[in-house]
């Protein structure tokens, strides 16, 4: 049986029919294809939010007036607030009041931002809610919207309180590895300084008891002759004036003996106050004392040490004079007595407002014979039996000088706790 042809209307709507199927096709497709973009764009959303979310420097992103738009979660962690505290507010309530390089609309870096386009590693400071300061380290850029026009700024800040910390820390531990080694070239210094002068007080006892016999001969005939003759003759009066000067071999004599000398007596523990005031009481009557302005400044708690009476005084007292004479006689002499708990010392300081020393005698000041005097004032001999006595008492004696300002010694020793007088056995 032949089939019925469709009329011009049928095969119109069967046309349509097919138009419809095929549209709707399309349409699924196209919703297919959306849905699996929005999937794509909220993975990559997620994935962008994570990244931020996990980043351990703060994130501050603003428009291009200035207004914080975003913010994450290093950045509030930091400056101990909330999303909706920031969001909204202007850059400049981000940084601290005195901080610089800070970034907002009409400074200085914001100037340079939108020029360059990029600002690198400025140091600068945020401010916590609690008000304090955060040293940060800012990188920042700007957005561009499709019209090439500046549409906002991200900004990166560095914290670098920890950086700070450590940095602070290293230069402590370099300051007191410093002060360990000058303590160390102190020390050294100190030993071949003791090294040397037990060296050199070796050698002047051996030539003091070569000389003392002959002196004492020499003095021994020559009063034997000054009893013949009358003291107001013109040999008497030489012979007197060989009296004189064999006595002061004789003192010299004495002074190389005490350089050598390595026994010690009976100690005890003695009130430094006592020492200093009662050696300044003998020596201020002196001529070279009488018109020196002094300041005795005597520490109000006993001053104990332990030690020998008789050498801690002549200590003092080379000291005192040494003193007294750089100054010839006018100016002022200080005289302090301390104690360090702490370090568990005490003793005594004495100043003058003398000449001063130069630099380059500071390291010869207690060798035997040397003195900055003019030839005649002095042996040389005081300053190096007074460090012979303070080292045999296991203390230091350290100078501080400047010239034509003065200078002061200061004589340490060990501190004690016992009553004054209680004796140690040696």
């Amino acid at each position: 049986m032949r089939a019925r042809e469709k009329s011009p209307q049928e095969k119109i709507w069967i046309e349509v029919i097919h138009t419809m199927e095929k549209l709707y096709a399309n349409l699924a497709q196209a919703q297919t294809g959306m849905e699996q973009k929005a999937e794509e764009l909220l993975l990559a959303n997620e994935f962008s939010n994570n990244i931020i979310r996990s980043m351990v420097n703060a994130l501050v992103v603003s428009d291009s007036e200035g207004r914080v738009t975003a913010v994450n979660d290093s950045c509030l962690k930091a400056l101990g607030c909330r999303e909706r505290d920031l969001v909204g507010r202007p850059l400049k309530s981000l940084f601290a009041d005195e901080a610089h390089n800070a970034l907002y609309p009409g400074s200085r870096l914001w100037r340079q931002l939108t020029e360059a386009g990029v600002v690198r590693d400025a140091e600068t400071e945020l401010r916590a809610v609690d008000g304090a300061s955060i040293p940060v380290s800012l990188n920042a850029s700007i957005m561009l919207d499709r019209a090439g026009e500046i549409s906002g700024v991200v900004l990166v800040a560095n914290d670098l309180r920890e950086v700070k910390r450590l940095l602070e820390k290293a230069r402590s531990e370099a300051k007191e590895l410093d002060r360990a080694y000058r303590e160390l070239k102190a020390l050294q210094a100190r030993l071949i300084q003791s090294e040397k002068m037990s060296s050199l007080g070796r050698m002047a006892a051996s030539v003091a008891h070569e000389i003392n016999n002959p002196l004492g001969a020499i003095m021994v005939y020559t009063h034997l002759v000054l009893e013949e003759l009358a003291a107001e003759s013109e040999h008497g009066k030489i012979l007197s004036k060989v009296v004189r000067e064999v006595t002061r071999c004789k003192e010299i004599v004495q002074g190389l003996l005490g350089l050598s000398r390595t026994q010690q007596g009976k100690r005890k523990t003695l009130d430094f106050n006592e020492i200093v005031t009662a050696t300044f009481d003998l020596l201020r009557g002196q001529p070279l004392f009488c018109e020196l302005e002094h300041e005795l400044r005597i520490a109000p708690q006993p001053v104990l040490v332990d030690g020998e009476e008789g050498p801690l005084k002549q200590a003092v007292m080379n000291v005192m004079v040494n003193a007294a004479e750089a100054m010839n006689g006018r100016g002022k002499l200080g005289i302090r007595t301390w104690t360090d708990p702490d370090a568990r010392t005490a003793g005594v300081a004495i100043s003058d407002t003398g000449v001063g020393i130069p630099k380059e005698s500071l390291d010869k000041l207690y060798e035997p014979f040397y003195t900055t005097k003019e030839t005649g004032h002095g042996t040389g001999l005081g300053l190096a039996i007074t460090y012979g006595i303070v080292r045999r008492h296991g203390g230091t004696m350290e100078v501080e000088s400047r010239l034509e300002q003065g200078t002061t010694f200061t004589l340490s020793f060990p501190s004690q706790s016992k009553a004054p007088g209680a004796e140690e056995a040696v």
